[in-house]
This record gives structure tokens, sequence and C-alpha cells, in this order.
């Protein structure tokens, strides 16, 4: 149980960093988004002139705030989910459970880590429309966002391991804060 203790304590270290560096480059590319969207508004309907670059700006700063954003989201509870089962549950068996879908996110993130690197590699000789970019560029944010949900599922895998055996130190999505998440 100590190497289990010892591991945790390190991903979730890592895990502060990274999320600490997710939550601030979202709020930016939220920002940068809003700037492009705003842009685009004002020059076509004041200036009577419209910025090409604005729509697929704002397109491909929306897939990076996605893949940036669900680590946060998985890591404070955010996501989408069914309650009625896991609250019906034992403690012991609610931390299986929660330990099985953290263990289905991690294969689902290793395989989006592989195909995401796979297609943003085949993608880049190919140029977006407008601002002649590296499609690369844009997609090599699944693989990035993959590894970045990847850790965050392998942290909470972890506690829900360590919950079955001690159900007081296991996952409780229900007690997270959206300000957990980088708070420490």
């Amino acid at each position: 149980m100590r190497f289990i203790d010892f591991l945790l304590r390190k991903i979730q270290a890592i895990n502060r960093v990274t999320l600490f560096i997710c939550k601030y480059t979202t709020i930016l590319l939220v920002a940068a988004i809003t700037i492009v969207v705003c842009a685009g508004i004002f020059w076509r309907y004041f200036l009577n002139n419209s910025l090409a670059w604005t729509e697929e700006t704002s397109k491909f700063l929306m897939v990076w705030m996605v893949f940036t954003g669900i680590p946060l989201a998985l890591k404070s509870g955010a996501h989408a989910a069914i309650e009625a089962l896991p609250n019906a549950l034992p403690e012991k068996s609610r931390q299986t459970l929660y330990a099985f879908i953290y263990l289905f996110i991690i294969v689902l993130m290793t395989v989006l880590i592989q195909q995401g690197w796979l297609f943003a590699y085949n993608a880049r000789l190919q140029e977006t429309s407008t601002t002649q970019v590296s499609m690369m560029f844009v997609f090599i944010s699944m693989p990035i966002g993959g590894v970045l949900m990847l850790l965050v599922a392998l942290e909470l895998f972890i506690q829900a391991i360590i919950g079955i055996y001690q159900p007081q130190q296991g996952v409780h999505p229900r007690d997270l804060d959206t300000n957990q998440v980088t708070a420490e």
C-alpha cells in the first residue's frame, strides 16, 4: 500500500502543475475566442468589411479549449454523470464501480492518444484554408488533451483502488469542488 500511496502522491503533484496550466490556458483560450469573435462581428457589421480568418481561428481555438478543459472537468467532477447507481451502492462497491469507470477512461484515452497522434501526423502537410497554418497544430490537441485526461483518470483510478480498502480515502465525486482543482 505504501507504493500505491507514493505513486498517488507523485501523480497528484504532476496533476497539480498540469491542471494549473490547463486552467489558465483554458481561460486564455476563452478570452482569445471572445476577442476573435467580437473582432469579426465589429469588422463585419460596423466597418462593412469581413475578416476572413475569424471564423476559422475561433473554431480551432475552441478545439484547443475543449482539450485543455476536459481534464479540469474530470478532476472537479463536473462531467455529466448518472448518480443514482453509485449512490445506491455500498461504499466498497461504489469505489469498485469508480475504478472500472476510470479504467475505461484510461483505455479510451490511450486510444485517443495513439489515434490522435496518427491523425495529427497525417495532417501535417495540410494547411488551413484562410490562415495557412498546418492542420497538425489543430489536431495535436487530441493527443495532448488525451495525455492530460489520462493523468487525471490515473489519479482517480488509484484513489478508487485505495477507496476499495480504505473507503474514507476513495473517490467521492459529489464532494468535489471546482475550486479544488488547483487550490493546493
